[in-house]
């Protein structure tokens, strides 16, 4: 797994491309909710698309399109 040096302190994905931008709110069902940046919710996404894939049980591993993501007001 790849780790990025650049971090936003705004976002609590470790998949950040810049210090600074919007965060949005990522649903995780349950109740809880992760506060991304856009290449972490990317990231997040792709990961549950193919853990969709390898279970062979994709609606349990939605994903939610950015657009339509909450933003985080911090």
């Amino acid at each position: 797994m790849t780790t990025y040096k650049t971090q936003n302190p705004n976002c609590s994905g470790s998949h950040c491309r810049s210090t600074t931008g919007e965060v949005r709110v990522y649903p995780l069902g349950g109740g809880g909710n992760q506060i991304f940046c856009h290449a972490c919710f990317a990231h997040e996404n792709r990961y549950r698309f193919h853990r969709g894939l390898e279970t062979h049980e994709p609606q349990n591993w939605p994903q939610v399109s950015w657009s339509d993501a909450e933003v985080y007001q911090q």
